[in-house]
Protein backbone atom coordinates (compact mmCIF):
# COMPACT_ATOMS: atom_id res chain seq x y z
CA UNK A 1 0.00 0.00 0.00
CA UNK A 2 2.81 2.42 0.60
CA UNK A 3 4.03 1.69 -2.88
CA UNK A 4 1.32 2.53 -4.16
CA UNK A 5 0.57 5.89 -2.29
CA UNK A 6 3.94 6.70 -3.18
CA UNK A 7 2.87 6.17 -6.86
CA UNK A 8 0.11 8.18 -6.72
CA UNK A 9 1.89 11.18 -5.42
CA UNK A 10 4.14 11.63 -8.39
CA UNK A 11 1.17 12.21 -10.85
CA UNK A 12 -0.08 15.38 -11.81
CA UNK A 13 -3.17 16.66 -10.83
CA UNK A 14 -4.65 16.06 -14.02
CA UNK A 15 -3.16 12.59 -14.00
CA UNK A 16 -4.36 11.97 -10.79
CA UNK A 17 -8.12 13.10 -11.87
CA UNK A 18 -7.75 10.92 -15.19
CA UNK A 19 -7.34 7.73 -12.92
CA UNK A 20 -9.97 8.44 -10.38
CA UNK A 21 -12.51 8.66 -13.61
CA UNK A 22 -11.19 5.74 -15.30
CA UNK A 23 -11.82 4.26 -12.04
CA UNK A 24 -15.49 5.70 -11.31
CA UNK A 25 -16.22 4.54 -15.07
CA UNK A 26 -15.38 1.07 -14.13
CA UNK A 27 -17.17 0.78 -11.09
CA UNK A 28 -20.35 2.34 -12.35
CA UNK A 29 -20.22 1.81 -15.98
CA UNK A 30 -24.14 0.29 -17.11
CA UNK A 31 -24.32 -3.64 -18.30
CA UNK A 32 -26.26 -3.54 -21.28
CA UNK A 33 -28.93 -6.89 -21.60
CA UNK A 34 -27.80 -7.66 -24.92
CA UNK A 35 -29.61 -11.35 -25.29
CA UNK A 36 -32.55 -13.23 -23.81
CA UNK A 37 -33.93 -16.66 -24.04
CA UNK A 38 -36.25 -18.67 -21.67
CA UNK A 39 -38.75 -21.19 -21.37
CA UNK A 40 -41.87 -20.37 -19.05
CA UNK A 41 -45.06 -22.68 -18.89
CA UNK A 42 -48.28 -21.72 -20.99
CA UNK A 43 -46.29 -23.08 -24.01
CA UNK A 44 -43.90 -19.61 -23.76
CA UNK A 45 -40.90 -20.47 -25.90
CA UNK A 46 -39.01 -17.19 -25.95
CA UNK A 47 -39.04 -13.60 -25.20
CA UNK A 48 -41.45 -12.43 -27.60
CA UNK A 49 -44.26 -14.98 -26.53
CA UNK A 50 -43.56 -14.00 -23.11
CA UNK A 51 -43.99 -10.33 -23.80
CA UNK A 52 -47.40 -11.26 -25.33
CA UNK A 53 -48.18 -13.28 -22.79
CA UNK A 54 -48.00 -10.36 -20.07
CA UNK A 55 -49.09 -7.47 -22.03
CA UNK A 56 -51.88 -9.59 -22.39
CA UNK A 57 -52.61 -10.31 -18.84
CA UNK A 58 -52.44 -13.96 -19.35
CA UNK A 59 -52.21 -16.41 -16.18
CA UNK A 60 -51.14 -19.92 -17.22
CA UNK A 61 -52.18 -20.77 -13.94
CA UNK A 62 -56.10 -20.98 -15.51
CA UNK A 63 -54.86 -23.53 -18.45
CA UNK A 64 -52.82 -25.85 -16.73
CA UNK A 65 -53.20 -29.76 -18.09
CA UNK A 66 -52.51 -31.81 -14.92
CA UNK A 67 -49.72 -33.72 -14.41
CA UNK A 68 -46.96 -32.68 -17.45
CA UNK A 69 -46.22 -35.54 -19.49
CA UNK A 70 -42.86 -36.53 -21.54
CA UNK A 71 -42.86 -36.32 -25.38
CA UNK A 72 -44.41 -39.90 -25.28
CA UNK A 73 -47.22 -38.95 -23.48
CA UNK A 74 -46.43 -40.19 -19.99
CA UNK A 75 -46.93 -38.69 -17.02
CA UNK A 76 -43.95 -37.23 -15.20
CA UNK A 77 -44.90 -39.19 -12.20
CA UNK A 78 -47.48 -42.57 -11.65
CA UNK A 79 -49.67 -40.51 -8.81
CA UNK A 80 -52.05 -43.68 -8.52
CA UNK A 81 -48.92 -45.62 -6.57
CA UNK A 82 -49.95 -45.93 -3.10
CA UNK A 83 -46.94 -43.19 -1.84
CA UNK A 84 -47.72 -40.61 -4.63
CA UNK A 85 -51.61 -40.97 -4.73
CA UNK A 86 -52.03 -38.41 -1.38
CA UNK A 87 -49.97 -35.72 -3.68
CA UNK A 88 -52.03 -36.00 -6.79
CA UNK A 89 -54.44 -33.28 -6.26
CA UNK A 90 -51.08 -30.73 -4.87
CA UNK A 91 -49.08 -31.92 -8.19
CA UNK A 92 -51.33 -31.45 -10.67
CA UNK A 93 -51.86 -27.47 -9.36
CA UNK A 94 -47.89 -27.09 -10.67
CA UNK A 95 -47.37 -24.73 -14.18
CA UNK A 96 -45.11 -27.17 -15.76
CA UNK A 97 -42.89 -27.51 -19.16
CA UNK A 98 -43.99 -30.54 -20.75
CA UNK A 99 -41.69 -33.02 -22.68
CA UNK A 100 -38.56 -32.58 -20.91
CA UNK A 101 -36.94 -35.37 -22.01
CA UNK A 102 -36.44 -34.35 -25.26
CA UNK A 103 -33.17 -32.66 -26.28
CA UNK A 104 -30.70 -31.68 -29.32
CA UNK A 105 -27.58 -33.41 -28.25
CA UNK A 106 -26.22 -33.95 -31.53
CA UNK A 107 -26.38 -30.06 -31.86
CA UNK A 108 -23.79 -29.80 -29.08
CA UNK A 109 -21.90 -32.88 -29.88
CA UNK A 110 -22.95 -34.44 -27.08
CA UNK A 111 -23.00 -38.42 -26.96
CA UNK A 112 -26.15 -40.40 -26.28
CA UNK A 113 -25.39 -41.83 -23.25
CA UNK A 114 -24.11 -38.50 -21.61
CA UNK A 115 -27.22 -36.86 -22.78
CA UNK A 116 -29.19 -39.54 -21.23
CA UNK A 117 -27.50 -38.94 -17.66
CA UNK A 118 -27.60 -35.45 -18.07
CA UNK A 119 -30.03 -33.35 -15.64
CA UNK A 120 -32.58 -31.68 -17.81
CA UNK A 121 -32.17 -28.53 -16.07
CA UNK A 122 -28.34 -28.60 -17.60
CA UNK A 123 -29.97 -29.54 -21.32
CA UNK A 124 -32.67 -26.41 -20.79
CA UNK A 125 -30.24 -24.06 -19.61
CA UNK A 126 -27.69 -24.63 -22.29
CA UNK A 127 -30.66 -24.62 -25.07
CA UNK A 128 -31.53 -21.35 -24.04
CA UNK A 129 -27.98 -19.95 -23.47
CA UNK A 130 -27.40 -20.78 -27.21
CA UNK A 131 -30.57 -19.21 -27.72
CA UNK A 132 -29.63 -15.94 -26.25
CA UNK A 133 -26.29 -15.65 -27.85
CA UNK A 134 -27.99 -15.77 -31.06
CA UNK A 135 -30.29 -13.12 -30.33
CA UNK A 136 -26.95 -10.81 -29.56
CA UNK A 137 -24.53 -9.48 -31.77
CA UNK A 138 -21.85 -12.33 -33.32
CA UNK A 139 -18.44 -12.58 -31.39
CA UNK A 140 -15.21 -14.52 -31.54
CA UNK A 141 -15.77 -17.48 -29.40
CA UNK A 142 -12.39 -18.73 -29.20
CA UNK A 143 -10.91 -15.10 -28.39
CA UNK A 144 -13.57 -13.46 -25.97
CA UNK A 145 -13.65 -13.72 -22.35
CA UNK A 146 -17.51 -15.21 -21.57
CA UNK A 147 -18.45 -16.11 -18.25
CA UNK A 148 -21.28 -17.69 -17.16
CA UNK A 149 -23.16 -17.65 -14.03
CA UNK A 150 -26.02 -20.47 -13.43
CA UNK A 151 -28.62 -20.23 -11.02
CA UNK A 152 -29.97 -23.79 -10.08
CA UNK A 153 -30.84 -25.37 -6.75
CA UNK A 154 -32.28 -29.28 -6.71
CA UNK A 155 -30.75 -31.95 -8.11
CA UNK A 156 -33.85 -34.29 -8.30
CA UNK A 157 -33.32 -36.04 -11.72
CA UNK A 158 -31.77 -39.41 -9.92
CA UNK A 159 -33.84 -39.80 -7.53
CA UNK A 160 -36.35 -41.96 -9.09
CA UNK A 161 -33.77 -44.00 -10.51
CA UNK A 162 -32.63 -44.83 -7.02
CA UNK A 163 -36.41 -45.05 -5.65
CA UNK A 164 -36.47 -48.19 -8.44
CA UNK A 165 -33.13 -49.88 -7.08
CA UNK A 166 -30.81 -48.52 -9.20
CA UNK A 167 -27.64 -50.95 -8.72
CA UNK A 168 -23.67 -50.70 -9.79
CA UNK A 169 -24.79 -52.54 -13.02
CA UNK A 170 -26.76 -49.45 -13.94
CA UNK A 171 -24.07 -46.87 -13.06
CA UNK A 172 -22.47 -44.47 -15.77
CA UNK A 173 -19.01 -42.26 -16.17
CA UNK A 174 -21.45 -39.67 -17.07
CA UNK A 175 -23.38 -39.42 -13.86
CA UNK A 176 -21.02 -37.06 -12.12
CA UNK A 177 -21.21 -34.75 -14.66
CA UNK A 178 -24.40 -35.19 -15.01
CA UNK A 179 -26.23 -34.44 -11.68
CA UNK A 180 -23.57 -32.01 -10.29
CA UNK A 181 -24.81 -28.74 -9.24
CA UNK A 182 -21.31 -27.49 -9.94
CA UNK A 183 -21.42 -28.97 -13.31
CA UNK A 184 -24.75 -26.65 -14.02
CA UNK A 185 -22.35 -23.30 -15.24
CA UNK A 186 -19.74 -25.43 -16.74
CA UNK A 187 -22.08 -27.53 -18.76
CA UNK A 188 -22.94 -24.24 -20.80
CA UNK A 189 -19.16 -23.18 -21.23
CA UNK A 190 -18.06 -26.54 -22.36
CA UNK A 191 -21.20 -26.96 -24.59
CA UNK A 192 -20.48 -23.45 -26.28
CA UNK A 193 -16.88 -23.31 -26.24
CA UNK A 194 -16.52 -20.04 -24.23
CA UNK A 195 -13.77 -19.34 -22.42
CA UNK A 196 -13.58 -16.92 -18.82
CA UNK A 197 -14.90 -17.60 -15.28
CA UNK A 198 -17.85 -19.88 -14.87
CA UNK A 199 -19.55 -20.65 -11.70
CA UNK A 200 -22.53 -22.12 -10.33
CA UNK A 201 -24.97 -20.16 -8.20
CA UNK A 202 -27.43 -21.02 -5.39
CA UNK A 203 -28.90 -18.90 -3.26
CA UNK A 204 -32.23 -20.44 -3.90
CA UNK A 205 -34.67 -17.97 -5.42
CA UNK A 206 -32.41 -15.06 -5.33
CA UNK A 207 -30.23 -17.24 -7.76
CA UNK A 208 -30.58 -15.52 -10.78
CA UNK A 209 -30.39 -11.65 -9.19
CA UNK A 210 -26.96 -13.16 -7.46
CA UNK A 211 -25.90 -14.25 -10.46
CA UNK A 212 -26.26 -10.81 -12.03
CA UNK A 213 -24.88 -9.19 -9.63
CA UNK A 214 -21.82 -11.24 -10.00
CA UNK A 215 -21.58 -10.89 -13.31
CA UNK A 216 -21.82 -7.14 -13.68
CA UNK A 217 -18.97 -6.95 -11.32
CA UNK A 218 -17.05 -9.33 -13.18
CA UNK A 219 -17.64 -7.06 -16.33
CA UNK A 220 -16.60 -4.03 -14.85
CA UNK A 221 -13.84 -5.46 -13.49
CA UNK A 222 -12.75 -6.48 -16.64
CA UNK A 223 -12.77 -10.49 -15.60
CA UNK A 224 -15.38 -11.15 -18.78
CA UNK A 225 -16.18 -9.52 -21.40
CA UNK A 226 -19.05 -11.04 -22.56
CA UNK A 227 -21.49 -12.73 -19.03
CA UNK A 228 -24.07 -15.35 -19.45
CA UNK A 229 -26.51 -14.90 -16.61
CA UNK A 230 -29.63 -17.78 -16.46
CA UNK A 231 -31.09 -19.74 -14.00
CA UNK A 232 -33.37 -22.83 -14.48
CA UNK A 233 -35.16 -24.90 -12.50
CA UNK A 234 -37.45 -27.96 -13.08
CA UNK A 235 -39.78 -30.29 -10.31
CA UNK A 236 -38.72 -33.29 -11.16
CA UNK A 237 -39.38 -35.11 -7.68
CA UNK A 238 -42.57 -35.10 -6.13
CA UNK A 239 -42.26 -34.89 -2.67
CA UNK A 240 -41.06 -31.51 -2.65
CA UNK A 241 -44.85 -30.36 -2.88
CA UNK A 242 -45.48 -32.16 0.21
CA UNK A 243 -42.76 -30.32 1.82
CA UNK A 244 -43.49 -27.01 0.53
CA UNK A 245 -47.39 -27.98 1.59
CA UNK A 246 -46.51 -28.91 5.18
CA UNK A 247 -44.46 -25.36 5.75
CA UNK A 248 -48.00 -23.76 5.08
CA UNK A 249 -46.43 -22.49 1.26
CA UNK A 250 -48.85 -23.52 -0.94
CA UNK A 251 -52.14 -22.09 -2.12
CA UNK A 252 -54.60 -24.51 -1.35
CA UNK A 253 -56.90 -22.41 -3.94
CA UNK A 254 -54.24 -22.99 -6.74
CA UNK A 255 -53.73 -19.71 -8.18
CA UNK A 256 -50.96 -16.90 -7.53
CA UNK A 257 -52.50 -13.43 -6.20
CA UNK A 258 -49.57 -11.34 -4.97
CA UNK A 259 -50.94 -8.14 -2.96
CA UNK A 260 -54.51 -9.33 -3.35
CA UNK A 261 -56.98 -9.73 -0.42
CA UNK A 262 -57.54 -13.41 -1.18
CA UNK A 263 -53.91 -13.98 -1.58
CA UNK A 264 -53.63 -17.50 0.24
CA UNK A 265 -49.49 -18.61 -0.94
CA UNK A 266 -48.01 -19.63 -4.18
CA UNK A 267 -48.20 -22.34 -7.03
CA UNK A 268 -45.10 -24.33 -8.17
CA UNK A 269 -43.84 -23.68 -11.60
CA UNK A 270 -40.75 -24.41 -13.45
CA UNK A 271 -38.92 -23.02 -16.18
CA UNK A 272 -35.57 -21.38 -17.58
CA UNK A 273 -34.63 -17.93 -18.72
CA UNK A 274 -31.32 -16.44 -19.55
CA UNK A 275 -29.60 -13.29 -20.67
CA UNK A 276 -26.34 -11.96 -22.53
CA UNK A 277 -24.81 -9.19 -20.71
CA UNK A 278 -22.02 -6.61 -22.26
CA UNK A 279 -20.64 -3.41 -20.95
CA UNK A 280 -22.35 -0.66 -22.50
CA UNK A 281 -19.86 0.90 -24.77
CA UNK A 282 -18.85 -3.12 -25.92
CA UNK A 283 -22.76 -3.09 -27.39
CA UNK A 284 -22.36 0.28 -28.97
CA UNK A 285 -18.91 -1.22 -31.12
CA UNK A 286 -20.98 -4.47 -31.27
CA UNK A 287 -23.51 -3.13 -33.17
CA UNK A 288 -26.03 -4.36 -30.39
CA UNK A 289 -29.73 -3.12 -29.64
CA UNK A 290 -30.07 -4.22 -25.70
CA UNK A 291 -33.33 -4.32 -24.20
CA UNK A 292 -32.42 -2.62 -21.57
CA UNK A 293 -29.06 -1.48 -19.21
CA UNK A 294 -27.84 -2.55 -15.18
CA UNK A 295 -27.23 0.28 -13.35
CA UNK A 296 -26.74 -1.31 -10.11
CA UNK A 297 -27.26 -4.20 -7.76
CA UNK A 298 -26.76 -5.49 -4.53
CA UNK A 299 -27.13 -8.89 -2.20
CA UNK A 300 -27.56 -9.16 1.28
CA UNK A 301 -28.69 -11.25 4.17
CA UNK A 302 -29.96 -10.38 7.61
CA UNK A 303 -28.93 -13.31 9.80
CA UNK A 304 -30.78 -11.90 12.90
CA UNK A 305 -33.95 -13.08 12.53
CA UNK A 306 -35.59 -15.75 14.94
CA UNK A 307 -35.78 -18.45 11.76
CA UNK A 308 -33.88 -18.91 8.85
CA UNK A 309 -37.17 -18.98 6.56
CA UNK A 310 -38.50 -15.76 8.72
CA UNK A 311 -39.27 -12.78 6.23
CA UNK A 312 -37.10 -10.31 7.17
CA UNK A 313 -38.24 -6.42 6.31
CA UNK A 314 -34.89 -4.98 7.63
CA UNK A 315 -33.25 -7.02 5.05
CA UNK A 316 -35.64 -6.25 2.25
CA UNK A 317 -35.14 -2.30 3.69
CA UNK A 318 -31.55 -2.75 3.29
CA UNK A 319 -30.82 -5.09 -0.25
CA UNK A 320 -32.92 -2.34 -2.09
CA UNK A 321 -30.92 0.70 -0.32
CA UNK A 322 -27.89 -0.93 -1.52
CA UNK A 323 -29.23 -1.36 -4.88
CA UNK A 324 -30.01 2.44 -5.07
CA UNK A 325 -26.44 3.51 -4.28
CA UNK A 326 -24.62 1.28 -6.08
CA UNK A 327 -26.81 2.47 -8.94
CA UNK A 328 -26.49 6.28 -7.59
CA UNK A 329 -30.81 6.36 -8.69
CA UNK A 330 -32.41 8.81 -6.78
CA UNK A 331 -35.71 6.40 -5.41
CA UNK A 332 -38.25 8.78 -6.91
CA UNK A 333 -36.61 8.18 -10.14
CA UNK A 334 -38.14 4.83 -10.21
CA UNK A 335 -41.21 3.87 -12.05
CA UNK A 336 -41.67 0.44 -11.39
CA UNK A 337 -40.64 -2.74 -9.12
CA UNK A 338 -40.89 -6.34 -10.32
CA UNK A 339 -41.48 -7.43 -6.39
CA UNK A 340 -40.49 -10.79 -4.97
CA UNK A 341 -44.38 -11.14 -4.50
CA UNK A 342 -45.12 -14.76 -4.31
CA UNK A 343 -48.41 -14.83 -3.46
CA UNK A 344 -48.12 -14.89 0.66
CA UNK A 345 -50.51 -12.43 2.43
CA UNK A 346 -48.15 -11.53 4.95
CA UNK A 347 -44.99 -11.54 2.77
CA UNK A 348 -47.15 -8.99 0.30
CA UNK A 349 -47.85 -6.68 3.35
CA UNK A 350 -44.44 -6.54 4.43
CA UNK A 351 -42.80 -6.21 1.34
CA UNK A 352 -45.18 -3.24 0.20
CA UNK A 353 -44.39 -1.59 3.23
CA UNK A 354 -40.74 -2.09 2.75
CA UNK A 355 -40.27 -0.85 -1.21
CA UNK A 356 -43.06 2.12 0.22
CA UNK A 357 -40.33 3.29 2.98
CA UNK A 358 -37.13 2.58 1.16
CA UNK A 359 -38.10 4.30 -1.95
CA UNK A 360 -40.17 7.17 -0.81
CA UNK A 361 -43.61 6.43 -1.37
CA UNK A 362 -44.92 6.36 2.01
CA UNK A 363 -47.18 9.63 1.32
CA UNK A 364 -50.03 10.36 -0.94
CA UNK A 365 -48.53 12.68 -2.40
CA UNK A 366 -45.43 10.76 -3.50
CA UNK A 367 -45.00 9.78 -7.45
CA UNK A 368 -46.37 6.36 -8.30
CA UNK A 369 -44.83 3.73 -8.24
CA UNK A 370 -46.60 0.59 -9.71
CA UNK A 371 -45.57 -2.87 -8.32
CA UNK A 372 -45.82 -6.22 -10.36
CA UNK A 373 -45.10 -10.12 -10.05
CA UNK A 374 -44.55 -12.32 -12.75
CA UNK A 375 -45.64 -15.07 -10.32
CA UNK A 376 -49.19 -14.26 -10.82
CA UNK A 377 -48.94 -15.25 -14.73
CA UNK A 378 -46.48 -18.25 -14.76
CA UNK A 379 -46.51 -19.51 -10.89
CA UNK A 380 -43.54 -19.65 -8.95
CA UNK A 381 -40.35 -20.87 -10.76
CA UNK A 382 -38.50 -20.53 -7.68
CA UNK A 383 -34.82 -20.54 -8.71
CA UNK A 384 -35.82 -19.36 -12.22
CA UNK A 385 -37.96 -16.57 -10.95
CA UNK A 386 -35.47 -14.36 -10.51
CA UNK A 387 -34.73 -15.02 -14.36
CA UNK A 388 -38.40 -14.54 -15.13
CA UNK A 389 -38.59 -11.30 -13.27
CA UNK A 390 -35.08 -9.59 -15.00
CA UNK A 391 -36.51 -10.96 -19.09
CA UNK A 392 -40.20 -9.22 -18.09
CA UNK A 393 -38.72 -5.99 -16.61
CA UNK A 394 -36.46 -6.04 -19.76
CA UNK A 395 -39.57 -6.14 -21.95
CA UNK A 396 -40.93 -3.57 -20.26
CA UNK A 397 -38.59 -1.14 -20.17
CA UNK A 398 -37.78 -2.01 -24.39
CA UNK A 399 -41.41 -1.84 -24.94
CA UNK A 400 -41.96 1.34 -22.46
CA UNK A 401 -45.56 -0.24 -21.21
CA UNK A 402 -46.28 -1.26 -17.37
CA UNK A 403 -47.84 -4.73 -18.28
CA UNK A 404 -50.62 -5.48 -16.10
CA UNK A 405 -50.88 -7.28 -12.99
CA UNK A 406 -53.19 -10.51 -13.16
CA UNK A 407 -54.75 -12.15 -10.27
CA UNK A 408 -55.97 -8.95 -8.28
CA UNK A 409 -59.85 -8.67 -7.83
CA UNK A 410 -59.44 -6.75 -4.53
CA UNK A 411 -55.51 -4.94 -3.23
CA UNK A 412 -55.16 -5.88 -0.10
CA UNK A 413 -56.30 -3.59 2.35
CA UNK A 414 -54.00 -4.24 4.64
CA UNK A 415 -51.92 -2.27 2.20
CA UNK A 416 -52.18 1.07 2.67
CA UNK A 417 -52.89 1.98 -1.16
CA UNK A 418 -54.36 5.25 -1.30
CA UNK A 419 -51.88 6.64 1.51
CA UNK A 420 -49.06 5.50 -0.12
CA UNK A 421 -47.54 6.23 -3.57
CA UNK A 422 -47.47 2.47 -4.48
CA UNK A 423 -49.59 1.42 -7.50
CA UNK A 424 -51.16 -1.84 -9.01
CA UNK A 425 -50.92 -1.79 -12.74
CA UNK A 426 -54.92 -3.35 -13.42
CA UNK A 427 -54.62 -2.69 -17.26
CA UNK A 428 -51.44 -2.26 -19.40
CA UNK A 429 -50.03 1.42 -18.79
CA UNK A 430 -47.57 3.21 -20.98
CA UNK A 431 -44.47 4.34 -19.27
CA UNK A 432 -44.64 7.13 -17.36
CA UNK A 433 -43.22 10.12 -19.07
CA UNK A 434 -41.07 11.23 -15.94
CA UNK A 435 -37.39 11.07 -16.67
CA UNK A 436 -35.65 8.27 -17.79
CA UNK A 437 -37.65 4.75 -18.11
CA UNK A 438 -36.50 3.22 -14.39
CA UNK A 439 -37.14 0.26 -12.97
CA UNK A 440 -36.19 -2.65 -10.45
CA UNK A 441 -36.45 -6.21 -9.52
CA UNK A 442 -36.63 -8.03 -6.60
CA UNK A 443 -35.80 -11.63 -5.48
CA UNK A 444 -35.89 -12.94 -2.37
CA UNK A 445 -34.24 -16.42 -1.63
CA UNK A 446 -36.26 -18.86 1.62
CA UNK A 447 -33.09 -19.37 3.34
CA UNK A 448 -32.55 -15.16 3.44
CA UNK A 449 -30.37 -13.97 1.01
CA UNK A 450 -32.07 -11.52 -1.20
CA UNK A 451 -31.23 -9.79 -3.90
CA UNK A 452 -31.91 -6.51 -5.77
CA UNK A 453 -31.21 -5.19 -9.75
CA UNK A 454 -31.83 -1.22 -11.12
CA UNK A 455 -32.67 -1.13 -14.47
CA UNK A 456 -32.49 1.98 -17.58
CA UNK A 457 -34.20 1.80 -20.57
CA UNK A 458 -32.51 1.74 -23.55
CA UNK A 459 -32.15 4.88 -25.77
CA UNK A 460 -34.48 5.11 -28.38
CA UNK A 461 -35.65 1.30 -28.50
CA UNK A 462 -35.44 0.04 -32.33
CA UNK A 463 -37.84 -2.72 -33.05
CA UNK A 464 -35.52 -6.10 -33.03
CA UNK A 465 -36.71 -9.78 -34.48
CA UNK A 466 -38.20 -12.00 -32.05
CA UNK A 467 -35.89 -14.85 -31.48
CA UNK A 468 -36.84 -18.31 -32.34
CA UNK A 469 -37.01 -20.98 -29.41
CA UNK A 470 -36.24 -24.60 -30.24
CA UNK A 471 -38.22 -26.51 -27.87
CA UNK A 472 -39.10 -30.06 -28.73
CA UNK A 473 -35.83 -29.93 -31.11
CA UNK A 474 -34.14 -33.41 -30.88
CA UNK A 475 -34.51 -36.79 -29.50
CA UNK A 476 -35.70 -38.10 -26.59
CA UNK A 477 -32.77 -38.89 -24.11
CA UNK A 478 -34.57 -40.42 -20.68
CA UNK A 479 -33.57 -43.81 -18.72
CA UNK A 480 -36.02 -46.07 -18.35
CA UNK A 481 -35.26 -46.84 -14.68
CA UNK A 482 -35.65 -42.88 -14.13
CA UNK A 483 -39.43 -42.68 -14.20
CA UNK A 484 -41.64 -42.25 -11.14
CA UNK A 485 -43.85 -45.76 -11.14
Amino acid sequence: MKDYIESLQQLSKSQLVLLLARQRRQETERIAVVGMACRFPGGIDGPQQYWEALHAGRSVLAERGGIPKDSTGRPRWNVAAPDLAPLAGLLAQGAYLDAVDVFDAERFGIPDEEARHMDPQQRLLLTCAAEALEDAAPFDRAETRVGVFAGVSTVEYSFAALRNGLGVEGLSPYMGTGGALSATAARVATGLGLNGPVLTVDTACSSALTATHLATSALRRGECDVAIVGACHLTLAPFTAGVFEQAGMLSPTGRSRPFDSEADGHVRGEGCGVLVLRRERDAEAAGDRPYALIKGSSVYQHGDRPAMAAVSSVAQRRVMAQALRDAAVDPHQVQYIEAQANGSKLGGVIEAEAIAETYRRATADAPPLYLGSAKANLGYLETASGAAGLIKTALALRNRVIPPQPGIDTPDPAVPWDRTGLRLPRTAVPWPQTGSPTAAVSAFGFTGTNAHVLMEGAADPEPRPAPRGTAGRGRRHWSDDNIWS
